[in-house]
């Protein structure tokens, strides 16, 4: 049997972070809010309710697709696909068929290009709760503007297919700033849609719904891809699509139901709502809106000579970016790598705040300390932690802990001196060829100390003196 192929497609729902709903005027912000308070006439589907379009997320909807190398129609409409909904009252959805905002574009991961077939503007539905055999429903979640990104099935492995969750995710949060784009709050959820073939036959088309977790993503698509493959002699040749479901806490897939097709939805233009003319919106303006991405990010933290892995690191956290830069700007630039590794390699032990990022002089006077070896890294995380605790000063925390590093190569010598006086023995057995007792020599000279030497000089001293 020739080798069969993977083949995966995604469309991904991105809750766009307006002020208001997609057609009306509600709070789009219901976290915390009591059930069925955030809503009015239109998303409770009442009628004689009248919807009227959102510009900001049609605006943002544009500018997911300009970042995402789309073609933006210059008509679009809104159509109604009827399907039941028990948490969307009017019975249908407004969403977008044939004619969506954005069609088209790209994106790529690892050197390998995986085309958007689009991106088109719907509503959210409400939220079901199962409690007590009992099923109620929560609307406050109704008419949230719903941004879908469908991908083609380019995608090969269920790793790249989380490996384009994640990279996605950074572009609607962190470069085009329409989303919080949170998994785990539900603002962004991910149906994944797999097969497999030998280029003759292909295995049905399954599509997982909703799943709110690039790891369970990952998880799940494996499950499909290995039974799909076990038992693909078993499928028929007549194409199909089925639904499953993912259970993460079992780790199993199931079956839910067979796939509707498009014609099922009985979509129709959406009465209610004219066309839609993308002219209004200046792209170029939109385009200068736009954050840098990942790369332009890492490039330019390389450039002041930053490993590229520590630069990796540092664009993943927004906040622990902004410190990296406001630290900088107090730094020499033969500095700047080590100011790049105090930060992400956990020498700063506390969560850093927007209360840092004014303290920073500080920071940059112990980063430079550390890196002139006035201090040791210990010390750097203690005295880090002072100023952090205290938002103090430098100066303030140094003399809090009673003074920095000892330097200084004539006390270093003497205190040398003392402490190979004191273990004559094992100065003989070091001269004897047991140079692993450098270690021991360190600790009392740390001991004698308190762990102010600076350990560079002071093994430097040992080893002049021991092997002297």
């Amino acid at each position: 049997m020739a080798e069969l192929k993977t083949k995966i497609g995604l469309e991904i729902h991105v809750q766009l972070k307006t002020k208001s709903k997609m057609f009306c005027s509600c709070n789009n912000n219901a976290e915390g809010k009591k059930p069925n308070t955030v809503v009015c006439p239109v998303c409770l589907g009442l009628p004689g309710a009248l919807p009227v379009a959102n510009k900001q997320a049609i605006e943002w909807t544009v500018k997911a697709g300009l970042v995402l190398n789309c073609e933006i129609n210059k008509i679009a409409k809104f159509d109604r696909k009827h399907y039941f909904y028990p948490d969307l009252p009017k019975g249908y959805q407004i969403s977008q068929y044939d004619e969506p905002f954005c069609v088209g574009g790209s994106l790529e991961i690892d050197g390998n290009t995986i085309r958007l077939n689009r991106i088109h503007l719907e509503e959210d539905a409400g939220k079901l709760i199962h409690a007590g055999g009992k099923s109620l429903v929560d609307l406050n979640r109704a008419g949230t503007p719903l941004m879908e990104i469908v991908t083609e099935p380019d995608l090969t492995s269920p790793k790249q297919a989380g490996d384009f969750l994640r990279k996605l995710q950074k572009i609607v949060r962190d470069e085009a700033q329409v989303s919080e784009a949170s998994m785990e709050k539900g603002h962004m959820r991910c149906d994944a849609n797999i097969s497999v073939n030998d280029g003759e036959k292909m295995s049905p088309i399954v599509e997982l719904k909703n799943i709110n977790s690039f790891r369970f993503v990952e998880k799940a698509l494996a499950l499909v891809e290995a039974k799909l493959k076990s038992e693909y002699q078993e499928w028929p040749a007549k194409n199909s699509k089925e639904t499953w479901g993912y259970d993460s806490a079992n780790n199993k897939v199931y079956l839910q139901r067979r796939k509707e097709e498009a014609a099922d939805y009985r979509y129709f233009p959406e009465p209610d709502l004219p066309p839609f003319e993308t002219a209004i919106f200046d792209f170029e303006s939109l385009r200068g809106e736009l954050n840098e991405n990942e790369e332009e990010k890492i490039n330019k933290l390389v450039e002041l000579s930053i490993a590229e892995s520590d630069a990796k690191v540092l664009i993943e956290d927004p906040l622990k970016l902004s410190f990296y830069y406001a630290v900088a700007k107090n730094l020499k630039k033969d500095i700047l790598p080590e100011a790049a590794k105090a930060i992400v390699h956990k020498y700063l032990s506390f969560e850093i705040s927007d209360d840092d990022l004014d303290n920073n002089l500080e920071y940059a006077t112990a980063i430079s300390s550390l890196a002139e070896g006035a201090i040791s890294k210990s010390q750097f995380g203690e005295l880090t932690n002072l100023i952090h605790d205290g938002q103090i000063t430098y100066e303030q925390a140094l003399a809090k802990m009673g003074g920095g590093q000892i330097g200084d190569e004539a006390a270093l010598d003497s205190i040398a001196d003392k402490v190979i006086l004191n273990n004559q023995s094992e100065a003989a057995a070091y001269k004897a060829g047991k140079v692993q007792l450098i270690g021991f020599f360190m600790g009392q000279m740390m001991k004698e100390t308190g762990g102010k030497a600076n350990p560079k000089i002071a093994n430097v001293i040992l080893k002049k003196k021991l092997e002297g």
